[in-house]
């Protein structure tokens, strides 16, 4: 670390000359694109951060959950955070704070440290300005597949169901099912009458 005491601007300066870009050297198979991971763009900047001198302390200012489900049905915790970023020098000086927004999803328990990290990845590359080529956040959709999981089978449905006399009416009740959004609650029900009147 250098010996001289810089302020907080002068130390993101100074690793702005030192770090210059971070290629994209990581791919993701399944939807064919290269990227640039939080472990590539940390590699490139800690070094020279640790040459200049200072220090990035992050905090999370905000923090929500969600619950959803993938296309194939697997559960996933969803995690977005509000993380501040400060940066600080070697002379004691106020910080430079950064604020960035981030989310990720996970089957398991790590949403939380997902998001952390494309938080800190985002931070480091526009606070230092590094070049990219990476596409546009609004040239992608991505649509979610929606989950009602407090949705409750009106009563009497499923004695309904287990009366019905007959394929068309059975198949007017799934219709019910689908547009009520109770479908998946009534479908091993549908299944077994259905089987029962073919």
């Amino acid at each position: 670390m250098a010996e001289k005491k810089i302020s907080a601007a002068e130390s993101i300066q100074a690793v702005m000359e030192k770090v210059q870009g971070v290629a994209k050297k990581e791919r993701n198979e399944a939807q064919r694109f290269n990227f640039r991971g939080v472990d590539a763009v940390v590699n490139a900047v800690a070094p020279a951060l640790r040459e200049v001198g200072g220090v990035i302390v992050p905090t999370i200012l905000k923090k929500k959950y969600d619950r959803g489900v993938t296309k194939s049905g697997t559960p996933t915790v969803e995690a977005f955070l509000t993380v501040a970023f400060d940066w600080y020098g070697t002379d004691g000086g106020a910080p430079i704070r950064g604020v960035v927004a981030a989310e990720a999803m996970d089957t398991s328990d790590k949403a939380t440290a997902k998001a952390m990290s494309v938080a800190l990845r985002i931070y480091l590359l526009q606070t230092l300005m590094l070049p990219t080529d990476e596409k546009d956040p609004d040239a992608e959709y991505h649509e979610r597949q929606s989950v009602a999981p407090d949705v409750v089978v009106p009563d009497g449905f499923l004695d309904l169901v287990a009366e019905a006399s007959t394929v068309d009416g059975l198949q007017s009740l799934w219709h019910d099912a689908v547009k009520g959004g109770f479908s998946k609650q009534v479908q091993a029900a549908v299944t077994a009458r259905k089987k029962v009147l073919a």
